[in-house]
This record gives structure tokens, C-alpha cells and sequence, in this order.
């Protein structure tokens, strides 16, 4: 009895494939995750400038103007206070973004762990019904020999219905190969 080999370096290689490619979802995710905080940053950022800015403005107008300047002075006050309430509400809402993302990111790997486990799946049942019509195949093959292989093309021939419809000539041949192939396949299991 042969004694089987397994070659356990590539077994080791093959095992933590999967591993390393859960790795690269999650890394992938936690990139993305960065990339939307950082433009969330950026826009609040942004925002806060441009309110700064204005209430930079109103205070060089308010400056500027000589009349009644305690009224002007109430109504920049007034107007600075709406802008940082404003101000503090696009915080509230970036926050709110943020952990939004956040919790979308965290969801991430596990959506990427299903769609993995359902594509390998796929590919564990597709690799079984192929080792099963192998089997299959292999099993015919020893029974019957060439007239399996026969019958195989004998399947796919109707895929090719149109080009057996124009060449018939060449069909025959192929049909007077395999029929002489049969008897030597006979003798030599006659003489076996």
C-alpha cells in the first residue's frame, strides 16, 4: 500500500489564505472609515472658517460705523451668538456623522465575513459536484472504456447542433475512429 505525502508547507500556505484575506477586508474597511472622518473633518473645518470669517466681517463693520454703536454692538453680539449656535450645531451633526461612520465600519467586516462565507460556500459546493460527476466520469470510464468518452461528446454534440447540420462529413470519421478504437479496447481486456 502507497503511503500518502502531503506536502504540509503548501497545506500551511492554503490554510491561512483566508486569514490573510479577512485581514485585507478589515484593513480596507478601517481605510475607508479614516477617509470618510477625514472629509467630515475637513467640511466642519471648513465651515467654521467661513463663520469665523463672517463674524470677522461683521466686527469690521461694526467697527467702521459711528452711529449708535451699542446697537450695532447688541446686534453683532446677536449675530456672533447665532453663528456659534450654528456653529455648534455643525458639530453636533459632524459627531453625529462620525459615529455614524464609525458604526458603519464596524459593520463592515461582518457584512465582508458573509459575503465570503456565501462565496465559499459556492465554491465548496461547486467544487463538490464536480468531484461528484468526476467520480462519476471515472466510473464509466473503467466500465465502459472509450465508449464513455464517446458518450460524452455524444452530449455536447447538440450545443453544436449547427455545425453538424453543415458539415456531416466530418461527424463520420470521428463516429469510424472511435469504432475502431472499441474492439482494440476489447482484446486488451479480453486478454487481461
Amino acid at each position: 500500500m502507497a503511503k500518502t505525502q502531503f506536502n504540509t508547507d503548501k497545506i500551511k500556505t492554503e490554510a491561512v489564505k483566508p486569514l490573510f484575506a479577512a485581514a485585507g477586508a478589515t484593513e480596507l474597511a478601517v481605510e475607508y472609515a479614516r477617509g470618510y472622518a477625514t472629509e467630515a473633518t475637513k467640511a466642519t473645518q471648513a465651515q467654521l472658517d467661513a463663520a469665523q470669517t463672517r463674524v470677522s466681517g461683521v466686527q469690521a463693520r461694526v467697527s467702521k460705523v459711528e452711529f449708535d454703536s451699542k446697537k450695532v454692538q447688541t446686534e453683532a453680539k446677536a449675530r456672533v451668538e447665532k453663528l456659534q449656535a450654528d456653529a455648534k450645531d455643525a458639530q453636533v451633526k459632524f459627531e453625529a456623522r462620525l459615529t455614524e461612520i464609525q458604526k458603519e465600519a464596524a459593520e463592515l467586516p461582518a457584512k465582508l465575513e458573509a459575503k465570503l462565507n456565501e462565496a465559499l460556500k459556492e465554491l465548496n459546493s461547486t467544487y463538490a459536484d464536480l468531484a461528484v460527476r468526476g467520480e462519476k466520469f471515472v466510473a464509466a470510464v473503467r466500465k465502459d472504456g472509450v465508449k464513455a468518452v464517446a458518450a460524452v461528446k455524444a452530449k455536447k454534440a447538440p450545443a453544436k447542433k449547427a455545425a453538424a447540420t453543415k458539415a456531416p462529413a466530418k461527424k463520420a470519421p470521428a463516429k469510424k475512429a472511435a469504432a475502431k478504437k472499441a474492439p482494440a479496447k476489447k482484446a486488451a481486456k479480453k486478454a487481461s
